[in-house]
């Protein structure tokens, strides 16, 4: 099971692209994303056979927070939330039928805390060499470089899968934006 929470406090401001329904406001589209893309890339990269959620549409029409479970097959799942008005905690964990790990502020992680049953903590320290998408731009000049139209790392498919996530959850929430 993958557990993974990122939520931030927003100062109220209807324009603010967060808060905006015609900007594609809204906690899914910011650090939703991030969530479920964490759980897929623990979980293998497939599609979940069952989604369940739950958003808070605020008064402006964007979901403000939400919480999903997302079901796989051999009984995989994930526990995801996300947030614009409420500031979270920030952390995943991976539970395991042997431990869990717990990565803290996963989105810039600098540190795991690996606890397997019957024995003591273990930390990692992780360097974090970054403040935003260098990561993913020197993947894609890699793709460049080599030929490829696609990354090993995140193929084509799981983008597709995590966008379709998304839209299902954003369906089951009768959210739609202006420009749909």
């Amino acid at each position: 099971m993958v557990k993974v929470d990122f939520g931030f406090r927003c100062e109220w401001n209807p324009s603010n692209r967060l808060l905006n329904l015609k900007s594609g406001g809204g906690a899914l589209l910011d650090v939703g994303v991030y969530t479920i893309s964490y759980a897929s890339m623990i979980l293998g990269g497939i599609y979940p056979s069952k989604i369940v959620s739950m958003p808070n549409i605020g008064e402006t029409g964007v979901d403000e927070n939400f919480s999903a479970i997302l079901g796989y097959e051999g009984g995989k799942s994930a526990v995801l939330t996300g947030a614009v008005r409420t500031n979270t905690a920030q952390d995943a964990w991976i539970l395991g039928t042997k431990g869990r790990i717990h990565i803290p502020a996963f989105w810039h992680a600098k540190c795991a805390t690996l606890y397997l049953d019957g024995k003591d903590a273990e930390v990692f320290e992780l360097p974090y060499e970054s403040t935003g998408y260098n990561y993913e731009a020197a993947e894609a000049m890699r793709c460049l470089r080599e030929g490829k139209l696609e990354s090993d790392i995140m193929p084509l498919d799981e983008s597709l899968s995590i966008m379709k996530i998304m839209d299902s959850m954003r369906e089951q929430w009768g959210l739609k934006y202006p420009f749909e």
